[in-house]
Order: structure tokens, then C-alpha cells, then sequence
């Protein structure tokens, strides 16, 4: 099924790669993959002031199944249309990251096919350069964030999935940056103006 093509929205994608994922007897249960989530989550915004006590952790390790119980809970009201809850900000990253390996691969080609559709093909010099600051801040941020996550201890103690993820922030970061830059050069050249 084209969930693209049905006009699926980015949380109803990533909605159906979770179910597909629990559902599959070979898959994850639903409270591992809600604990992948939450674990992750905490982990990487323990460094900020306010962070949302949807997903609280317990002080003891033993009680995070327990705990789970919730998170999924919580996780499956937001999917549901007859409820009203909201989830933390880019929480669903860190769902779709918490999915086993196959299914988190084919969410991601499906987010970022949706993302094409939206954004559409248009020359990065031919952007929104208020768009492109948006865009600057937000990667440069997840990227810098996540780095901070590796910097500790060097990079030797941390996981291949961790490594591969910061490289595809700082690589993110990047391709905003150069959009900006795109637009830049853009504007210079039409006022015919040299860049050295």
C-alpha cells in the first residue's frame, strides 16, 4: 500500500510502521519499542530545563516495564482519532528510531517521500530564505544536540547506530546551510556582484 499516494499524513506513517512492527510476531512487542522511545528521548533532553513529564522515569531501572505500560498508552492515545493527546516535540523521531531495523528503513523512505511531496522540487536557489533560517536552526540544533549526546568519553563508547545517527544530523545540517547559501549566491549573482 502507497501510504504517500493515500494523502497519509508524517504521524500517520510513522503510526503504521509501529503497528506493522508490534504486530509482526517476529517484531518487537509494543512496550519495547514505546521503552526504545522514551529511554531515547529522555536521554538526549535530560540536558534541557523542561522536560515533558508525559514520559517521567522511574528512578529504578526495574521499573521501566512497569512503566512502559503507560508510555505505549500514552503513545496509542495520541494515535487515536478520538482522542486529543499530544505528544512531546519530535517525539516521533525517536518512535520511528525505536523501530526494528526493517521497518524503521521503510518509514523512513515513506517520511522522506512524503517530505518530497511537499516540498517539491524546487532549486534550493530558488527557496525561501526564511525557510532556509528555519531550516538552519532546527538541523544545526538536532545536530549539535546529538553530538553533545557522543561527545562525552570520545566516540569510542558509543554505539554504531549513535554514530551513523549523528552523521546523518550533522549531514542534514549541512544541506540546510547550503540551501541558504544557494540563495545567497542566488541574489549576489542576479546584482551581478563577484564572489570570490
Amino acid at each position: 500500500m502507497d501510504l504517500v499516494a493515500l494523502g497519509y499524513s508524517y504521524s500517520r506513517i510513522i503510526h503504521d510502521y509501529y503497528v506493522k512492527n508490534w504486530k509482526d510476531e517476529m517484531g518487537s512487542s509494543k512496550l519495547t519499542i514505546a521503552k526504545r522511545a522514551v529511554l531515547a528521548y529522555a536521554e538526549t533532553t535530560k540536558v534541557q530545563k523542561n522536560v515533558d513529564p508525559v514520559f517521567k522515569i522511574p528512578p529504578d531501572e526495574g521499573d521501566y516495564d512497569e512503566a512502559a505500560k503507560q508510555w505505549a498508552h500514552q503513545i496509542d492515545k495520541f494515535f487515536s482519532p478520538y482522542e486529543t493527546v499530544k505528544l512531546p516535540y519530535s517525539f516521533g523521531d525517536y518512535l520511528v528510531m525505536a523501530l526494528d531495523e526493517e521497518y524503521r528503513k521503510q518509514c523512513l523512505i515513506e517520511l522522506d517521500r512524503k517530505r518530497k511531496t511537499i516540498v517539491g522540487d524546487v532549486r534550493p536557489e530558488q527557496g525561501d530564505m526564511f525557510n532556509s533560517v528555519q531550516a538552519t536552526i532546527k538541523e544545526t540544533a538536532e545536530a549539535i544536540s546529538h553530538l553533545v549526546k557522543l561527545a562525552p568519553g570520545g566516540l569510542g563508547d558509543d554505539s554504531e547506530q549513535d554514530l551513523l545517527r549523528g552523521r546523518q544530523e550533522l549531514l542534514e545540517a549541512i544541506a540546510a546551510m547550503r540551501g541558504g547559501l544557494a540563495q545567497l549566491d542566488n541574489e549576489l549573482t542576479r546584482r551581478d556582484i563577484d564572489i570570490l
